[in-house]
């Protein structure tokens, strides 16, 4: 466990539809409306450490969720982990960065101490979520789901996959000030129509778009306006911008707007030049958080790493390097030759894996700059941001060790890795080409730190 780390996105939300019923005895309001998972995240990466130490590039208050969310997690266990945040979600907005954060902690920390007396069940996670925040429940499960109570309560549906715009001005909204002003000049009584629900889910359940952006409703938006007249100057906006619909989300200050394809949005996200933030982005169907876990290697982990990488080649090079590649691939020289490099002090090796199995591997070997010797995942697992995670690792390894830069090599005929190492920022610093075993042809890429 000491050299194990466990990255994860925290994805924020929106809400399609809010609306605030009584305010119950415990001083909470019940709620119901359908809350949706979208494709804005902050992340998180966690490791073993003597007590709790928050690290983040943004101001986080002293007892922020990810302390809130360690602490019960790790109640009384005498245990500690570090944990690093980068933000991206902006607070006081109503997209939930903060529960987010707080169900990433919850379920890194839960793969980080798995096997343990503290790995927990999803119920018992959802448990010990409630104590931090009304919606870290929904941020542990995503996708889409319908929300009651105080919004604990769920019941998941099939969502869309919907082109989002969200803008947020200059000021916020504190969750806590809005609630606290219900009730006053009848804020209460601003109830979403009646069939809102009804008619949302069912234009869902036709994959309509067009019918669910008609749907859109918040109860808490005349009441954020008071505190934020802009919301509702961005709502009308929106839609003067091609918008299909567009609607305050959560508690505000947030607007978000659904569109026909991204291509209009990012039209759209012209018009709002004057907010603090504005981000083109798509709600997720289906949960899009996933704890991934990069575990140091050693010897006993070679066969492993060559059945992952005979795995990995069958649905990467079969139809570029001839079959007999494939056919004569010898899973004993590759064991042994992985043995040596976790035997080497010139190389670390990592085992990359998620939802309770291996998926793939890297191999960083030091030399005058360390370079990316291996990097597979599995085929289910690519294009889902773990090999940007995989690229996280290789730049912490960096800085530790005082580089401010890398190189990684790639066969030139791979032109769905060469395209990611791209994205990653790679320069092409050599070309190696025209080998008679296109095996040989090699790309070798440089990335800055």
């Amino acid at each position: 466990m000491k050299n194990e780390i466990v990255k994860i996105s925290a994805n924020a939300k929106i809400n399609l539809l809010l609306d605030v019923k009584r305010r119950r005895g415990d001083g909470y309001h019940e709620l119901e409306g359908i809350m949706q998972e979208i494709s804005i995240a902050d992340d998180i990466t966690l490791s073993p450490e003597d007590g709790i130490v928050i690290v983040s590039d943004a101001e986080l208050p002293l007892n922020n969720t990810c302390r809130r969310a360690a602490e019960v997690f790790l109640s009384d266990s005498g245990l500690g982990a570090r944990i690093e945040v980068k933000k991206r979600i902006p607070s006081e907005a109503g997209l939930g960065g903060a529960s987010a954060d707080a169900a990433a902690v919850l379920k890194g920390l839960n793969l980080l101490f798995r096997g343990t007396a503290l790995e927990r069940s999803r119920e018992a996670l959802s448990e010990l979520g409630l104590k931090v925040g009304a919606d870290v429940p929904f941020c542990l499960t995503g996708g889409c789901a319908i929300a009651r109570g105080v919004g604990e309560r769920l019941t998941p549906i099939n969502g869309l996959r919907l082109p989002l715009l969200i803008v947020r001005g200059p000021r916020g909204v504190s969750t806590g000030r809005l609630f606290s002003s219900l009730g006053v000049g009848g804020a209460e009584q601003s109830r979403i129509h009646e069939a809102a629900l009804e008619n949302a889910l069912c234009a869902i359940e036709r994959s309509d778009a067009e019918a669910l952006a008609r749907e859109l409703e918040n109860a808490l938006q005349p009441a954020a306006e008071r505190i934020a007249p802009e919301i509702g100057e961005y709502v009308e906006r929106m839609k003067q911008n091609g918008a299909l619909g567009a609607c305050m989300t959560g508690s505000g200050a947030a607007v978000f707007g659904i569109f026909a394809d991204e291509g209009a949005a990012g039209e759209a996200e012209k018009a709002f030049a004057d907010c603090d933030f504005s981000r083109v982005c798509c709600a997720l169907p289906h949960p899009g958080v996933m704890p991934v876990l990069f575990r140091r290697g050693g010897v006993s982990d070679a066969p492993l790493t060559a059945r992952l990488r005979r795995e990995a080649w069958e649905t990467t090079y079969r139809g570029i390097y001839p079959d007999e590649a494939f056919d004569n691939y010898s899973f004993s020289e590759k064991a042994a030759r992985d043995a040596e490099r976790f035997k080497s002090p010139d190389f670390t090796g990592y085992i990359i894996e998620a939802e309770g199995r291996p998926i793939g591997y890297l191999f960083i070997r030091e030399g005058s700059l360390p370079h990316i010797e291996a990097l597979y995942l599995l085929k289910e697992y690519r294009g889902r941001g773990i090999g940007g995670q995989a690229f996280d690792i290789v730049r912490e390894y960096c800085r530790e060790k005082g580089f401010s830069q890398f190189t990684c090599s790639c066969n030139a005929h791979n032109k769905p890795a060469l395209g990611f190492y791209e994205r990653m920022g790679g320069r092409v610093i050599g070309i190696d080409i025209g080998h008679e075993n296109r095996q040989e042809d090699q790309v070798t890429l440089e990335f800055r730190v």
